[in-house]
């Protein structure tokens, strides 16, 4: 990255934020005073972003988290905004979920939720990650805030996703539901602030992407998923991962609690680059539903994480959600012209099209979209609690195998 200043700071015009600046890849008057070819847009690490720089140098900030965010996808965000001695916290008592008696953890199973939340123990299944053979055999503990919403007869379905979590009895682990939450409502608050300066850095006014939270923040509940990888086992032979995937979320903020360096992020020539932990950082990357409501200017990039080797591999989840009542295709924000030709530049490297359509699901309400995807993820929920929709997703009937959970990251 630039470690020189930009000479202008941005102010806003007519909605948008001008970032007009003498300096390599932007733009002033409209064109390019950059070179966007594609010689100089491939990545080999996943850059680290300082979020110290949005309060002593915005413009730095913003034109390295737009550059990660078109032709990447994905970042480090180094030092957040949220306590150490929260993170810190979270990091000792997350993986202690996994070391709870089964009889425990069976009454916490995700099957027992209408919200989807709880403990799941996704089976073995072969990936459809080519070249990559192992299976996916993993734990998770899913979770939400603690805000929720009684449904009731006659209200929309997509509704019964909001809901309080099945946490374990106090007793058998002592302070995991504060200190869980605790750490969910700080990434709550980090997703907010830091989707005003995505918006900024496209060159949008800092609140143009709220719209897609929906004119209600209490219909919005974000996601939490605590992740056990199993390691290798003692005739040494390989562990757990999961194949190439992009996330559904809007946004996804990963704290990787372990030392494991086998998360692996696909860069614009199809190499695997690897995003090993660093400390004071969250993995930032981009989701199918951010992809879409931009128009594909920013991308979910495909990304995996290798079968781990020895102890466990932990990781927690945070993906923000946009409202329920949101519908991506109702939206075309105004991108600048060096926003767009940047874009371009990194299609033209994929060898892929620019021009973007929506799908039909695009045009439905954003909640109706959501309970779709976990309908089709997990059967048991869907027969126990949905029972309206049961059959048009299963018209057979309870499959082989009811419950997977892979379609959850897709």
């Amino acid at each position: 990255m630039e470690d020189s200043k930009v000479e202008t700071t941005p102010t806003q015009q007519n909605g948008k934020l001008d970032t007009t600046a003498h300096q390599n890849g932007t733009v002033a008057n409209g064109k390019p005073n950059g070179d966007h070819s594609t010689d100089n847009i491939e990545f080999y690490e996943i850059p680290v972003i300082d979020w110290r720089l949005s309060e002593t140098d915005k413009p730095r900030f913003l034109r390295e988290l737009r550059d990660a965010m078109i032709n990447i996808g994905f970042l480090y965000l180094g030092n957040p905004p949220v306590p150490k001695d929260v993170i810190e916290r979270v990091k000792e008592m997350a993986p202690k979920f996994f070391s709870l008696p089964p009889e425990i953890k069976d009454t916490l199973h995700m099957r027992n939720s209408p919200h989807f939340h709880g403990y799941l123990k996704v089976d073995a299944s072969v990936t459809n990650d080519r070249g990559y053979e192992y299976t996916d055999n993993r734990e998770q503990f899913n979770y939400g805030g603690d805000s929720y919403y009684k449904w009731k007869e006659g209200d929309p379905e997509h509704l019964k996703l909001r809901g309080e979590a099945l946490w374990p009895p106090e007793e058998d682990l002592p302070g995991f539901k504060e200190t869980m939450i605790t750490y969910y409502n700080h990434l709550e608050e980090l997703s907010f602030k830091f989707t005003r300066l995505v918006s900024e850095a496209l060159g949008l006014a800092p609140d143009a992407l709220d719209i897609l939270f929906g004119q209600d923040r209490h219909l919005l509940q974000p996601r939490a998923k605590v992740m056990r990888y199993p390691g290798s086992t003692i005739d040494g032979k390989v562990g757990s991962g999961v194949g190439a995937h992009v996330d559904g979320s809007f946004l996804t903020y990963l704290l990787q609690i372990t030392d494991h360096k086998t998360l692996q992020v696909k860069n614009l020539s199809g190499d695997w680059i690897p995003a090993p932990p660093k400390e004071d950082t969250f993995v930032i990357n981009l989701g199918k539903t951010l992809e879409k409501a931009t128009r594909r200017v920013l991308p979910a990039t495909p990304h995996r994480v290798l079968a781990p080797v020895g102890p466990a591999r932990y990781s927690l989840g945070f993906f923000s959600s946009v409202g329920f009542n949101v519908r991506l295709s109702d939206y075309d924000f105004d991108f600048p012209q060096e926003v767009l030709d940047m874009k371009i530049a990194r299609d033209k490297k994929l060898g892929v099209s620019s021009e973007f359509q929506f799908r039909e699901k695009d045009h439905e309400l954003s909640g109706d979209v959501v309970l779709s995807r976990k309908l089709r993820s997990h059967a048991d929920v869907a027969q126990r609690f949905y029972p309206k929709l049961f059959p048009q997703y299963y018209p057979d009937g309870m499959p082989e195998k009811p419950m997977t959970g892979r379609r959850e990251f897709k």
